[in-house]
């Protein structure tokens, strides 16, 4: 490929609070960014599994990605899907797949949409929340998300009808269970909070053949995350189905997450990007994704506050390189 070059660039992102994942706490976050160069254009790609979520570990992510900056930078008169296909072979996980189209279709991009307004996430103590609720400043969202499943099933109920009745009667909340109720607590949560001032509920158990059960007995949508990230998944209708979450760098390549969104679409299903604690530079690809194939939705991008600094320094322009602080990265050699 003719003045081509491809490197890349281990990040690691202090976390202001340790983030309690899936069987694991994290103090930072560990990525890899992809830095794709053809002549005076730049494109950037953002590679970072998440431990508990993700099936492949960073080690392997920069194994396969390697194998394609090696296929991008020997010279040989290929292009670029040439070198993308050689670690297809490889059979690609999520997080390099994501961040390998992201770099070439960065390339691609001559200017950037306006950012989308990201749906607020309601984090930390209900007290916290309560709090920043009460100060809120200007219009309204429509919706906020709220995370649930952690506590008792009694301390869940009195979080999610006290921050209902902190918000406009107008205002919806999104909750977010990761799996961790049974059928029966889901149905007793529901009983206890107004369920039509909820938008929907992410995998409210572990079993999806249960969510439409909990559907026709309490009329509470769902939403579908971690299921949208098994390799197998395809999208169908469900009865009570109100969106799906889709986490590209979970879910896959971006030519994967756009038939997503073409198919929620065609059978009348939200689909909603939305971040795994990627860098800016992954929050960067996400927010223009979500501006360019669902700009009605709202994405769940407020992650950022979650890091004590950005990785990036300055404004990113299309085309042109990106200026990453110093402090947060170490050059890889490919």
């Amino acid at each position: 490929m003719k003045d081509c070059k491809a490197d890349i660039l281990r990040y690691r992102l202090p976390l202001k609070q340790p983030l309690w994942l899936k069987h694991t706490r994290l103090n930072k976050r560990e990525g890899l960014i992809l830095r794709l160069r053809i002549g005076d254009r730049w494109g950037y790609g953002d590679i970072a599994p998440l431990p508990g979520f993700s099936r492949e570990s960073l080690a392997d992510a920069e194994e396969q990605l390697q194998a394609f900056c090696r296929a991008v930078n020997d010279g040989r008169p290929l292009s670029l899907n040439s070198a993308l296909t050689d670690v297809l072979r490889l059979q690609p996980v999520p997080s390099v797949l994501f961040g390998i189209e992201s770099a070439l279709w960065w390339l691609q991009q001559d200017h950037w949409f306006d950012p989308p307004e990201t749906g607020p996430l309601l984090l930390g103590s209900t007290e916290d929340i309560l709090r920043r609720l009460a100060l809120w400043q200007g219009n309204w969202p429509t919706e906020f998300k709220l995370k649930i499943g952690r506590d008792s099933i009694e301390d869940d109920c009195v979080r999610i009808n006290q921050v209902l009745q902190a918000l406009p009667t107008s205002v919806s909340i999104k909750l977010d269970a990761n799996q961790h109720w049974t059928l029966d607590q889901a149905i007793r949560v529901a009983a206890s909070i107004d369920v039509e001032r909820v938008a929907y509920i992410e995998e409210p158990t572990a079993d999806v053949a249960e969510f439409s059960q909990l559907y026709q007995q309490t009329g509470l949508r769902f939403a579908l995350d971690e299921t949208v990230q098994h390799p197998k998944y395809h999208l169908h209708p469900m009865q009570g189905l109100a969106a799906i979450v889709i986490k590209p760098t979970l879910v896959g390549g971006l030519a994967h997450c756009r038939q997503l969104v073409t198919t929620g679409r065609s059978v009348g299903v939200r689909t909603v990007f939305s971040s795994s604690y990627e860098s800016s530079i992954g929050l960067h690809i996400l927010e223009q994704l979500s501006a360019q194939w669902t700009p009605e939705e709202r994405p769940g991008l407020d992650t950022l506050s979650a890091f004590t600094d950005s990785l990036t320094s300055a404004r990113i322009t299309a085309g042109q390189p990106v200026a990453i602080n110093p402090a947060f990265f170490s050059v890889i050699q490919s």
